[in-house]
């Protein structure tokens, strides 16, 4: 700190006689005449500009005070017009307009000194010029003889300043020191949450730092964060003063927390193979080691993969049901809300149950020569399955007599080849029951064959049975053993052998042989039953079910298997509609029964026709067919449907209905057309083992929703109705009705009916302006509008 004292030159204007030079300064009236102003002008004085001016004290030697009784005259002290003169020019009003303030002084006392603060600020900003002056009266009229003023004052402390505001860490940012004296020097400091240091010292004019990124620590939980720099101003070894600016910090976007690690391992293991196999096992996800980074924490983690989700450090899968690679994803989140991901695929390897394409088994001779009476067979078959590790593939043959209960020994049978069984001990007037089984080290496959007895044109059992084409061997039995065809009728008035005339020796209507298409179950007959629940495995599953099963084999060229059908031929409740469910070796069964309706035995068209009861219902069934409510990624899924896609899952909305056709390749590859009721067409294929995306078709026609809802009586107002060709109304005459549409052509005020069989709802449409509205006139069946369309815009 620094007091200084600067000795005034004065000086002042009269109003009516100028300036005068008589080193004084005066204010107010003298003797009524003349206003004057007084100049008081510092020399040096504005060498404070800049400073810090803590205290002004001015010290005034009274001359003459004028006149009156007043014991103390009022001083009002303005910065002059203009600086650095004593004969400084002053405005009209013969004194400057800015005001600073006043001082007290007595009437005669030669000398006093008063306290000006309110001179500091000019001071600071250089003004070494001033002027007294009171034009109330000549009351207060004041001439100073002398003046000077003492000043306390300090040198500035610098202001720093930055480059930028906000600062990314790790990145450089520079500080700015503009100090008023260019001997100053700075210690430039910071501050950022808990933590401090120097940044810099001796410091001229400037300074270029790289904010640490282990200021992170600070903000575990934010990705940016304020703190101050400050700057501490010396003159040699004296501290001057301090002066700060704040900064914002943030994290950098490289700065995220460390995934860990993610490990596989079996959680199930029923192939005892270590691997990981399809249908046969299930895998643990592990995630370990995951971390935060400078002082955040994790706060959350997610596991997905193969639709499998675990929103914690592990997940544990469901049976792997697929082939091929699964990759696996750990997501963490730490506590600043960044992110980090790591993987881990893993393999699995496919897995089918053994299959045979071919099982053939003959009479023949000790070289597997066929032979009709042979007293060998053999056993030709073609089988197949999956060579995964430990894997291995057996066929075994057992065989008894047909009369006998259990199966003797068995013998290995060579796959895809010839092996000649029996010793020469099959007799050749004996029927034999031959039973092979395929197995791997999971999975097995019965195959049963009959060896019927030598081949003769007839034979006389002397127990009074009787066989056509082979050696008679049942007592009170005709055996044929040919295709028989019976001319003329047949009456039968004991029971059909294997379950009888109407009923199924079991009541599983998918009981089959899969491997053999000449099996025990792979045979045709009729069943019936007045509670369709009993069964099991039925299209149909309550009241009265009468139908005949009829099963076949179709060979599938491409998987070198035969696919074996079942079909239901229904008789009652709904007369000649058809059911129809395929088994695959290398699928399964189709996913579920579907039908179709043959050209004989329906109801008349004059009823309806198609197997419905009613008009509405055969229009329905003959151009919609099946109706499917279900995953759409079912590739058992083929023919015509009607779906409402809020029933459904992996269609090309999660709403609307419409019809879908899907066909199926001889490649088993798939094709699904999807046409939106009055809407948008789209397609999609599957093909490389997986399903592709849904799109539209190009050139579809479309029809624009105008609105949707359900209008069962008053008005609906369609906005901008009336600016198409036509509208179309969809929705159900009936409350137990299906959808029908009606078309409105252009022209309002019309009445309107949605119509089906004995079903009506009757509404008006009219327009107003560029709307349309509908109106129920009557609605006795409970039925609803649910959407409008427009086509053809042509009005904006």
């Amino acid at each position: 700190m620094s007091k200084n004292s600067y000795k005034a030159q004065l000086n002042y204007y009269d109003s009516k006689w100028g300036w005068k030079s008589e080193g004084t300064a005066s204010q107010g009236q003298w003797d009524g005449t003349g206003v004057r102003t007084g100049v008081l002008y510092f020399p040096g004085l504005a060498a404070l500009k800049g400073k810090i001016i803590n205290s002004v004290k001015l010290t005034a030697t009274t001359g003459q005070t004028g006149y009156g009784t007043a014991t103390t005259k009022t001083v009002y002290i303005y910065n002059s017009a203009s600086q650095g003169g004593i004969k400084t020019s002053l405005n009209a009003g013969h004194r400057t307009g800015n005001a600073l303030g006043s001082c007290k002084a007595p009437m005669w006392d030669n000398t006093k000194t008063f306290d000006v603060a309110f001179m500091a600020a000019s001071i600071a900003a250089g003004y070494d010029t001033y002027c007294i002056y009171n034009g109330s009266s000549y009351t207060d009229y004041l001439k100073w003889t002398a003046v000077t003023l003492e000043v306390d004052w300090q040198e500035p402390a610098t202001q720093p300043s930055l480059s930028a505001a906000t600062v990314e860490m790790g990145k450089s940012v520079t500080i700015n020191t503009p100090a008023v004296n260019s001997a100053y020097r700075h210690t430039l400091r910071y501050a950022f949450g808990g933590a401090s240091g120097t940044i810099a010292t001796g410091i001229a004019s400037s300074v270029s730092w790289t904010p640490p990124v282990s200021l992170a620590n600070q903000i575990p939980s934010a990705t940016a964060g304020s703190g101050t720099i400050y700057c501490d101003t010396y003159s040699g070894s004296t501290l001057l003063g301090t002066k700060s600016v704040s900064i914002t910090l943030t994290v950098p976007g490289s700065v995220v927390p460390s995934a860990g690690t993610l490990s596989a391992a079996l959680a199930e293991d029923t192939s005892g193979t270590g691997l990981y196999v399809k249908g046969m096992g299930e895998a643990k996800l592990t995630l370990s080691d995951a971390s935060g980074i400078y002082g955040s924490s994790i706060t959350s983690y997610t596991i997905t993969g193969g639709g499998w989700t675990a929103t914690n450090g592990a997940l544990t899968t469901g049976t792997l049901a697929s082939a091929g690679n699964i990759t696996f994803t750990a997501t963490v989140t730490d506590s600043r809300g960044r992110k980090a991901s790591t993987t881990r695929a893993i393999n699995i390897i496919d897995y089918t149950k053994p299959g045979v394409a071919v099982c053939d088994v003959y009479r023949c001779d000790a070289d597997g020569n066929r032979k009709k009476a042979g007293t060998y067979f053999a056993v030709e078959i073609n089988a197949s399955y999956s060579a995964i590790t430990g894997n291995t593939l057996s066929i075994t043959a057992r065989y008894k007599k047909q009369s006998e209960s259990s199966y003797g020994t068995a013998a290995n049978v060579t796959n895809n080849g010839k092996t000649v069984i029996g010793g020469g001990n099959i007799g050749a007037s004996t029927t034999y029951d031959v039973l092979v089984t395929v197995a791997d080290k999971y999975n097995s496959l019965l195959i049963q064959r009959t060896l019927s007895t030598k081949s003769v044109l007839q034979s006389f059992k002397r127990s009074a049975g009787a066989a056509i084409g082979k050696v008679a061997e049942l007592a009170n039995w005709l055996d044929v053993a040919w295709n028989t065809r019976i001319r003329g009728n047949l009456h039968v008035n004991g029971g059909v052998a294997n379950g009888g005339a109407t009923n199924q020796s079991t009541n599983d209507l998918l009981l089959i042989n899969t491997g053999d298409p000449y099996g025990e179950w792979n045979y045709d007959c009729s069943f019936g039953t007045d509670d369709a629940s009993t069964l099991k495995n039925s299209p149909v599953t309550s009241g009265p079910f009468y139908a005949y099963r009829r099963t076949y084999q179709v060979y599938n060229t491409v998987n070198n298997f035969y696919n074996t059908v079942v079909e239901l031929h229904e008789s009652y409740p709904q007369r000649g509609r058809i059911w129809k469910r395929e088994y695959a070796p290398n699928i399964g069964w189709s996913g579920h029964w579907s039908y179709s309706f043959t050209n004989n035995d329906v109801v008349p068209i004059a009823n309806g026709g198609t197997g419905a009861t009613n008009r509405g219902d055969a229009l329905y069934n003959f151009i919609v067919g099946g109706v499917y409510s279900g995953n759409l990624n079912d590739l058992a899924i083929i023919g015509s449907y009607w779906i409402n896609l809020s029933s459904c899952q992996n269609g090309p909305s999660s709403s609307g209905y419409g019809t879908m056709e899907v066909t199926r390749s001889t490649t088993n590859n798939y094709l699904q057309r999807f046409t939106f009721y009055m809407g948008m067409t789209y397609y999609r294929t599957f093909t490389n083992g997986r399903w592709y995306d849904w799109r539209a078709l190009p050139n579809a026609h479309t029809a624009e929703t105008l609105w949707e809802g359900s209008l069962k009586n008053g008005t609906a107002t369609i906005a901008n109705g009336a600016k198409y060709a036509y509208l179309i109304v969809g929705g159900w005459a009936g409350s137990n009705e299906d959808a029908v549409t009606q078309i409105i052509p252009v022209g309002w005020g019309t009445h309107m009916r949605l119509t089906s069989a004995d079903k009506w709802l009757a509404y008006q449409c009219d327009s107003s302006g560029s709307n349309a509205s509908l109106t129920i006139l009557s609605n006795p069946s409970g039925g609803s509008i649910a959407w409008v369309w427009g086509v053809c815009r042509y009005k904006e």
